[in-house]
């Protein structure tokens, strides 16, 4: 008999199971400070070892795989950070991201190892109350979030012709990321964001820090409930409708009609899934965490916000992806404006 041939090893199904070595890589990286300890140059493999604290061989092995990853670089026995990590992973910078991860680790790693009970448990809530509520929003993590948002908003603010508006109401705003960034870029544009009380102190102290407070109001409030402010000619919601009802959010949509001006436009924004269901990877995954937190619904696809925004009385609906995977929905109560 003739030998048999052996598949080929399955790449594709190690990349995925040696996922989770990668993330806590990153993780483990941030923890260190190792970043922020070379962002004043590259410091050799017995340096860094004493630093944080490890034993040589360990350290070899640490930052070999961080190089593997992308996240350092290695040159003549020194290692120094790639410009990703310059960028993103050095704390004080405007851009620093690193408590973000960390909180990605600390907080939703350890929910997924309960992923097939939480599958198996999770139906579509009744009640948008049933919302949960991530713990440990420390002020580590609150300015990391708000860092992530602030370019997220930037590169709304450049996506999007924000000249012909004067008032945007940013509805769900939390720190008041997206407004601040978007106002930056924009020096005739006002915003009132409106949230929760509790979330509205924290957005009052980012705005101050942003020296915005003549342009950017602070409201409290919560949307189901309360009256909005008025005013505004263009309404942005990021983020805010992925896990709430539909009944709601269909409510939501109708009632930010009435209240905008003729040419007024309504933007939707966040990691919204494209028809298919399969893309962009990220979104599709954090549906599954959105199952995990047994949040009342999950993120819905274009398809849907198109339709729920045409039945408001939205026209010339239109999608872009502008910072991937963030992309736009984009509705107009009439077109006056844009011709």
């Amino acid at each position: 008999m003739g030998k048999r041939s052996l598949p080929r090893p399955p790449l594709e199904l190690l990349d995925l199971a040696t996922g989770y070595q990668r993330s806590k890589t990153l993780f483990a990286l941030v923890e260190f400070g190792l970043p922020t300890l070379l962002a004043q140059g590259s410091l050799p493999l017995e340096e860094i070892a004493r630093e944080i604290l490890i034993h040589p061989v360990a350290t070899d092995r640490f930052l070999n795989a961080c190089v593997a990853l992308n996240l350092l670089e290695r040159n003549d026995g020194e290692f120094r950070n790639t410009s990703l990590s310059e960028q993103f992973l050095v704390r004080g910078r405007r851009t620093y991201l690193g408590d973000l991860f960390l909180k990605y680790d600390q907080t939703s790693y350890p929910l997924w190892t309960d992923l097939v009970p939480k599958l198996r448990g999770w139906q579509p809530g009744t009640a948008d109350d049933n919302t949960p509520k991530q713990s440990g929003q420390d002020k580590a993590y609150t300015r990391a979030q708000h860092n992530f948002s602030l370019l997220i908003g930037r590169a709304l603010g450049e996506a999007f012709d924000f000249s012909r508006y004067r008032m945007m109401l940013d509805l769900g705003a939390g720190t008041g990321a997206m407004s601040i960034a978007i106002c930056e870029l924009h020096d005739e544009l006002r915003a009132s964001i409106f949230d929760l009380p509790e979330i509205s102190e924290v957005a009052h102290k980012f705005v101050r820090e942003s020296l915005l407070s003549e342009r950017i109001d602070v409201c409290a409030g919560n949307f189901k409930k309360d009256e909005l402010p008025t005013g505004f000619d263009v309404v942005l919601l990021a983020n805010l409708l992925s896990a709430d009802s539909e009944e709601t959010n269909r409510e939501l949509l109708h009632k930010l009609y009435r209240l905008l001006p003729d040419g007024g436009a309504c933007i939707l924004s966040g990691w919204i899934l494209d028809d298919n269901r399969t893309s962009p990877l990220i979104p599709v995954l954090f549906c599954i965490e959105d199952i995990i937190w047994q949040a009342p619904d999950v993120e819905r696809s274009a398809s849907t916000y198109l339709k729920w925004l045409k039945e408001a009385g939205f026209v010339e609906i239109e999608r872009e992806v502008y910072c991937p995977p963030t992309s736009m929905i984009v509705g107009w109560k009439r077109t006056t404006l844009r011709k």
